[in-house]
């Protein structure tokens, strides 16, 4: 299991089903949450103590199950412009580029303008391979090597053009541009528009991303639920 502030686990998530109630914290994630929340579609009930009945079985309660889906699609739809954050060389941490030129609307339709924010989440449940320290030293590079090979990563901040498109789709988010895109003077050099970009996606229903004269923010309003997961679903008998 990840760390509290590392991995799935950098952000802790507070949850209410009304405004003027208290606000909840969510535990958080296990990888096992995450590998199962891939095989099910649940359609959440608001009840955090609500069993989940799946197959295969869930491991915990809906609390869970909705914290494992908010690490999924905060890790998949949370995006950046490229070039705005980058790693520090000196702590390996994320920290935001001095020299950063937001880019213009024109620019920002592009889907090779956005990257994302956090790294993908592996199979495993991680978004980094575990290696037991009971393992002798000389065998966890193997070890390593295998795990990275067989459950590879993708590179920070990938654009999101080189997400795998949605079957029948070219792409996996589709780009928008909403409002008057016509330049107005601001100052008496520079210019603006007032238009919005909208980045939609594909995968994750009710994900955006809109950006507006230089500022953005990522949105979900949503079900939980990824297009295209698996689901079990019964058919009936042929006739006898």
């Amino acid at each position: 299991m990840e760390k509290r502030g590392d991995g799935v686990n950098a952000l802790v998530y507070w949850v209410t089903d009304n405004l003027l109630n208290d606000w909840i914290q969510l535990p958080d994630c296990k990888p096992d949450q995450i590998v199962v929340s891939r095989m099910i579609k649940h359609v959440f009930t608001g009840n955090l103590n609500a069993t989940i009945d799946s197959n295969p079985p869930f491991p915990g309660k809906e609390r869970h199950l909705l914290r494992a889906q908010l690490a999924r699609i905060f890790h998949a739809t949370a995006l950046t412009p490229k070039g705005m954050l980058e790693i520090d060389d000196e702590t390996n941490e994320i920290k935001f580029a001095e020299e950063f030129a937001f880019p213009s609307v024109d620019e920002l339709k592009s889907l090779e303008t956005w990257g994302n924010v956090h790294p993908i989440i592996l199979n495993a449940g991680r978004t980094k391979h575990y290696i037991d320290e009971s393992i002798p030293e000389e065998e966890r590079e193997e070890l390593q090597a295998k795990l990275e090979d067989e459950d590879k990563t993708e590179e920070l901040f990938r654009a999101i053009q080189e997400h795998n498109p949605m079957p029948g789709m070219e792409t996996a988010w589709l780009s928008k541009v909403y409002g008057d895109q016509q330049q107005y003077r601001k100052g008496e050099e520079a210019t603006t528009s007032y238009c919005v970009n909208v980045l939609k996606s594909l995968r994750w229903p009710g994900a955006l991303t809109v950006a507006k004269e230089g500022k953005f923010t990522n949105i979900y309003v949503g079900y939980g639920l990824k297009r295209g997961d698996p689901s079990y679903n019964p058919t009936e008998p042929p006739m006898v």
